[in-house]
This record gives structure tokens, sequence and C-alpha cells, in this order.
């Protein structure tokens, strides 16, 4: 979420990808970061929090949150 936040202060646009058990983690970092609201894209289980995933969940978490982040990047960012 941090890396997210300072491309985002760069200028740079982006989106971070975050378990879903870990989504409130993240909110956090954000708002103590002054980014209250920056938008997150999630992974749900049964993919486990520690990403120690076989090449076919990388392959279907892939294709699960890019569209996700396409209008994330494409609709008025992140933050918007």
């Amino acid at each position: 979420m941090r890396d997210s936040v300072e491309l985002e202060w760069a200028g740079i646009p982006s989106v971070a990808i975050v378990h879903e058990a870990m989504a409130g983690s993240a909110a956090a970092m954000a708002e103590v970061s002054g980014m209250r609201g920056y938008g997150f894209v999630t992974v749900p289980y049964p993919h486990i929090p520690l990403a120690v995933w076989s090449d076919d969940e990388i392959e279907e978490v892939a294709r699960a949150v890019a569209p996700q982040l396409l209008a994330r990047l494409t609709e008025g960012g992140a933050h918007g």
C-alpha cells in the first residue's frame, strides 16, 4: 500500500493489490499517509494471505483483478 501511495505522490497513477485479510491494515496505512479513501483491489479467499500460490492460482488471481485494476487506473484514478 505504501508503495502505491508514494507512486501517487510522485504523480504516477497506481493501485495496490491487497489480500482481503489485510484490507483493514491497508486502509489504515492509506489514512495515516494522508490518502483516506484511497482505493485498492482485494484478493479474496480461498487464496491464502501469504500469497504462496501455485502458477494456476496466480493466473486465476491475475485474471480476476486485471479488470478492477484497469478500471481504477482509467476511470479517474485510484484516489478518484
